[in-house]
């Protein structure tokens, strides 16, 4: 199947069927996504929306290194990571996440390591907007 060219930091909202076409190859017989949406609520306090901020080459080359070492550690899984960036609403897709692989144990382990990663290393900051203020919020 053809590479298919996705932007790692966007700033449009994040077409599902893309990123996973970027990862689909004939030997997958699992392709999973996770997606993290913009919530309506964060410890009981109402989200009106929520803006997130990247140092945006640092950021691409690390989701690019997530990718990478997901493929090294399940060497037959393909994985593909989009973060956007702005001010999105609830609801709204902040990460996007496809991977591809022969079985699904190996699929959900890439997965899993790949948002755990993206939370810990991407230089990726969002701020959560009250109807009453506003707070900056790291890894969640």
């Amino acid at each position: 199947m053809p590479s298919i060219t996705v932007p790692s930091i966007t700033d449009r909202p994040i077409d599902e069927r893309e990123v996973v076409r970027a990862v689909a190859r004939h030997g997958a017989g699992a392709v999973l996504t996770f997606a993290g949406t913009v919530r309506s609520e964060h410890l009981g306090r109402p989200v009106t929306s929520i803006e997130y901020h990247a140092y945006e080459t640092m950021a691409a080359r690390e989701l690019a290194r997530i990718e990478e070492e997901a493929a090294r550690r399940w060497p037959d899984v393909a994985a593909r990571i989009v973060h956007r960036v702005g001010l999105l609403q609830v609801g709204e897709t902040s990460v996007l996440i496809a991977v591809s692989s022969p079985h699904r144990a190996e699929g959900f382990e890439a997965l899993r390591f790949a948002i755990e990663s993206v939370k810990e290393r991407a230089p990726i900051w969002k701020k959560e907007i009250y109807p009453d203020g506003h707070a900056w919020l790291e890894g969640s």
